[in-house]
């Protein structure tokens, strides 16, 4: 695990084209410094994989705005997030699905089958029909679709806690999106308030030091 001295350093290695997964529940636990940095390395091209409430803050959209951004994929229904650039490809999917596609890559898992929620039989129900009965799937249609994993680049994570070994402790815990994206992602990059200067003990760490790559010290958003 390497300490960053700035911003620039932490992201270093992040290439044009990247897929990079943006962690955080909301703006408050969003890694600012580290989306600010992407945004001022110039690159373009960028796939970037976060929460639809992440979308929503000021420096993603700022991330946005600046152009370099060609693809999204993001947790969420798009009811909130109107006003994105035209050029910008969108995909929306429930969190669950997200994150079966982060674990996946983690797995190194390339694809797999998810299932299709039965579709209910058009029009009214008949005298003969049993309403008690599950729908069943419309003929022909499949059971099951083909969901590839979503392996990022880097992923771009906010820690409330971080060690000299780069253990983590995220405040959305070892089972919410954040953990996941450590893990799915080839460079994972951390923000954290401050370093940790006694080992923390296994029953702390949300995601261990061997999944972080570099951390970058940062305080509250100016």
């Amino acid at each position: 695990m390497e300490r960053a001295a700035s911003g620039a350093a932490a992201v270093a290695g992040i290439a044009h084209g990247s897929a990079v997964a943006i962690g955080g529940e909301d703006a408050d636990t969003l890694p600012w410094a580290l989306v600010d940095a992407v945004r001022e390395a110039g690159l373009t091209g960028l796939h970037v994989v976060c929460s639809e409430a992440v979308l929503l803050s000021e420096p993603v959209r700022t991330l946005l705005a600046a152009g370099g951004v060609a693809r999204l994929t993001c947790a969420g229904d798009g009811g909130r997030a109107g006003g994105l650039p035209g050029e910008i490809a969108v995909r929306w999917l429930p969190p669950a699905d997200l994150n079966e596609r982060l674990e996946a890559a983690d797995a190194s898992i390339a694809a797999f089958l998810a299932p299709i929620a039965p579709v209910a039989p058009a029009g009214p129900v008949g005298p003969d029909d049993d309403a008690s009965q599950p729908s069943q799937p419309s003929q022909g249609r499949a059971k099951y679709r083909r969901e590839e994993a979503l392996r990022c680049d880097a992923a771009l994570i906010r820690a409330v806690r971080v060690d000299s070994a780069g253990n983590l402790v995220l405040g959305s815990g070892p089972a919410g999106t954040d953990a996941r994206m450590a893990k799915a992602g080839g460079l994972t990059l951390v923000q954290t308030p401050a370093m940790d200067r006694r080992p923390l003990h296994s029953s702390e760490v949300d995601v261990p030091g061997i999944h972080v790559d570099r951390v970058l010290p940062a305080h509250a958003y100016p």
